[in-house]
C-alpha cells in the first residue's frame, strides 16, 4: 500500500506473519507494541477493546473505524479512497490514542 504524509499503509495480508490468523484482541495488541493505528470495520470488537484498554488507564496507538457503506473492501479504488480519507483525516494531526469514525 501507498506511503503519504509520513504514514504506510498496510492491508493486514501485508503485514508481518505473527499478524495472521490471530484474534482481535492479539491483533490489537500486537498493533501496540509496534506503534500502528488500526484501521477496521469491526466496531463492536474494537470498540470493547479501546474500552477496556481505558478501563485500565492503559493508552494505544489509536483506532479507526472505517464504515460500511462508504468503505467497502470489495469496491474498486477503496485503496484510493481511504488513503484519501486518512491523509486528511493524520493531517488534523489527532492524539494519540484517538479513536475516529469514518463515514466516506
Amino acid at each position: 500500500m501507498p506511503e503519504r504524509s509520513g504514514m504506510t499503509l498496510f492491508a493486514a495480508t501485508e503485514l508481518p506473519r505473527r499478524y495472521r490468523g490471530v484474534r482481535d484482541h492479539e491483533f490489537f495488541r500486537l498493533a501496540q507494541e509496534d506503534g500502528r493505528v488500526v484501521v477496521t470495520e469491526n466496531v463492536r470488537d474494537f470498540a470493547t477493546l479501546v474500552a477496556e484498554r481505558a478501563s485500565r488507564a492503559e493508552s494505544h496507538c489509536g483506532v479507526v473505524f472505517a464504515v460500511r457503506p462508504a468503505f467497502v473492501r470489495s469496491h474498486p479504488g477503496i485503496v484510493e479512497s481511504m488513503t484519501r480519507v486518512l491523509t486528511t483525516l493524520l493531517s488534523a494531526e489527532p492524539e494519540p490514542g484517538a479513536v475516529a469514525f469514518l463515514a466516506s
